[in-house]
């Protein structure tokens, strides 16, 4: 019933129809039917990205409103706004105070999103970002939430808004691990072959929307990144384990990349992953199969 009900208010809110400009020719925007739209919004995600429904997107606003530039759309510095569980996405406010309004007479509207919120940002010029270093491997986590962002500009407001969302900061890394590679594992770490690269593979920090810039917090920066599997370790079951973690976008990663897998024992082994300089890609998936 929940479900018809936002079908439907979706659906009647996609008939209303804003325009920013009082006068067409002067901005490309024809004249406004109504005096306030609350603004709804539909995503396009990157292929294969799953959203958690206990989580939620980020939103701002912006336009121009009685000649004054960058005028916040919603009384919330950021908006946080539920969505749709199931295609199409469709996002939207739940309260009063995080509403995205538009007004008879607004025009040259902007509008950021960004997904999963996170209730301490309170600039969408400083979105945090953390790709962690050690990672502790869940047995049937949720599938990964990486940082995805997205930005339009328009000159009229049909809702809901199509807003197309990218990973601007991560990649994903899966690997496949044999189960002739040990008994009981107890850790992987991959690193680069070339032990004086000067990328990295892990760091936090903030996204900028605006200028697309990522700050890191040099403290965080690592050239490595570890999956623990706890102080028992993980026992290996008939086929292979597959272990997923998010990378930071890593450029020319010389001499290669190492994985070391260590057992419940201290032994180790270390396999070569790529033998040649590997660049990892924002946004892609990256698989590698231990022989």
């Amino acid at each position: 019933m929940k479900r018809f009900f936002l079908k439907l208010w979706l659906l009647c809110t996609g008939i209303i129809v804003l325009h920013g400009c009082m006068n067409y020719d002067d901005c490309g925007n024809a004249s406004l039917d109504y005096e306030t739209l609350n603004v709804s919004f539909k995503a396009t995600l990157p292929l294969q990205y799953t959203l958690n429904d206990e989580m939620y997107f980020g939103v701002s606003g912006m336009c121009t409103r009685d000649g004054k530039e960058d005028v916040n759309m919603s009384s919330a510095a950021v908006s946080r706004m539920g969505h749709t569980s199931s295609a199409p996405i469709y996002f939207f406010s739940q309260t009063d105070e995080d509403a995205i309004v538009g007004v008879k007479g607004d025009h040259n509207y902007r509008f950021y999103a960004y997904y999963p919120y996170d209730p301490s940002c309170t600039d969408i010029a400083a979105i945090p970002v953390n790709i962690p270093s050690v990672i502790t491997y869940e047995e049937d986590a949720p599938a990964l939430s990486p940082l995805i962002v997205a930005n339009t500009t328009v000159t009229s407001i049909i809702a809901p808004v199509p807003m197309t969302f990218t990973a601007p900061a991560s990649c994903q890394m899966t690997v496949r691990i044999p189960d002739t590679a040990c008994k009981v594992i107890k850790s992987i770490r991959m690193y680069p072959g070339n032990m004086s690269w000067k990328g990295r593979f892990a760091f936090s920090g903030n996204y900028d929307v605006f200028t697309k810039e990522i700050t890191e917090d040099p403290a965080t920066v690592s050239t490595s990144i570890t999956v623990d599997f706890g102080p028992s370790g993980h026992e290996m079951k008939p086929g292979y384990l597959v272990v997923s973690f998010l990378m930071g976008e890593a450029k020319y990663v010389t001499g290669g990349v190492k994985l070391e897998v260590t057992d419940i024992d201290g032994v180790t082994t270390v396999k070569e992953m790529y033998n040649a300089r590997q660049t990892f890609d924002a946004g892609s998936s990256y698989t590698y199969t231990m022989k």
